[in-house]
């Protein structure tokens, strides 16, 4: 009888390891894909910036281009 009482304590000692564990690693998983997606949100952030002040360059150049037109 105590060998089984010991038997099943050893087995729910080892099903609660065993959770913890898979608990801790996808815990560190999400937390890695938390920070690549914030990286990667930053890289995306800086592109569209640039895209910004090219498309701004752009309207530039094409309201000079106009205006040189329309003084012709």
């Amino acid at each position: 009888m105590t060998d089984l009482v010991l038997f099943l304590v050893g087995q729910a000692i080892a099903i609660l390891v065993g959770l913890i564990t898979i608990y801790t690693k996808i815990t560190l998983k999400l937390k890695e894909l938390e920070i690549r997606v914030s990286m990667i949100e930053k890289e995306d952030d800086y592109i569209n910036q640039k895209l910004d002040k090219i498309e701004r360059a752009i309207n530039n150049i094409a309201i000079q281009l106009q205006n040189k037109k329309d003084r012709e």
